[in-house]
């Protein structure tokens, strides 16, 4: 079974969004690349916060722009990925025709150990959604502890044919069904599939972190001036400095 480990955002300022996630869910700092993209780890998990770039990112080539910048530029949540136990192997499982090219190992033209990057693979899925594969982990230790980040909603066309596809591709289990809405879990994240929209892009939606103390954590981002709201018995939600969604809870989205 592979794992889900990596959320990336397109942000306007990364180190805001670093300082934020730091602050009040206690991530680690674990990156800062020469383009000024930086990435936090939960220790497990890896948010990674991508660097807005303009004209100067360069043409196309192949699934990135040419100083090894997303092609996308619009701010938000842009793409997940996943850790694989044999990188080789989970690219011959992708059905013929898919998109797919590996990860430029620069940043903002810097190579080396300053410009590279854990992600392997880029892979676009038959929906529109991009997602990394890495063999060699995103930067993350194997250590389980909260708050960390336990939940990622994808808008998808069909939430049937895609669970049929990431069942596939990773041996994903089902948690639950409903209308419009399929879970899945890889025993410690969830991925959920969803009809619903709740942003003005298609793709990634939401993200959620799982704390240990709920009443202690919207109490801290209301005194930091974070409006939150009840997002359902035991839920809170806010949005963070650069409007992604969020979602915390107390409990786990894998069972």
């Amino acid at each position: 079974m592979a794992e889900l480990r990596h959320i990336a955002f397109i942000s306007k300022q990364p180190q805001v969004l670093s300082e934020f996630y730091q602050k009040y869910f206690g991530f680690e700092e674990c990156k800062v690349f020469p383009s000024g993209s930086r990435m936090v780890i939960d220790p497990r998990f890896n948010l990674a916060f991508l660097q807005s770039r303009g004209d100067e990112a360069g043409a196309v080539v192949g699934t990135h722009r040419a100083d090894g910048a997303e092609i996308v530029r619009e701010q938000g949540i842009h793409h997940y990925g996943f850790l694989v136990d044999d990188l080789k192997k989970a690219v011959e499982k992708l059905p013929a025709g898919l998109s797919h090219g590996a990860s430029p190992q620069t940043s903002a033209g810097v190579g080396g150990s300053e410009g590279a990057r854990p992600a392997e693979m880029r892979v676009i899925d038959p929906w529109g959604n991009n997602f990394d594969l890495s063999s060699r982990g995103f930067l993350g230790r194997e250590e389980t502890r909260l708050p960390g980040v336990r939940l990622l909603a994808v808008q998808v066309a069909n939430p049937d044919e895609a669970c049929e596809f990431y069942q596939q591709q990773f041996n994903l289990k089902v948690v639950e069904r409903k209308e419009g809405e399929i879970r899945l879990s890889d025993g410690i994240v969830a991925l959920v599939l969803t009809k619903s929209q709740v942003r003005p892009q298609s793709g990634v939606q939401y993200f959620g972190i799982q704390v240990g103390d709920l009443a202690g954590m919207k109490k801290r981002l209301q005194e930091g001036g974070v409006a939150v709201s009840e997002s359902g018995a035991g839920k809170i939600q806010f949005k963070d400095p650069e409007g992604n969604r969020v979602e915390v809870s107390e409990s786990s989205w894998v069972n």
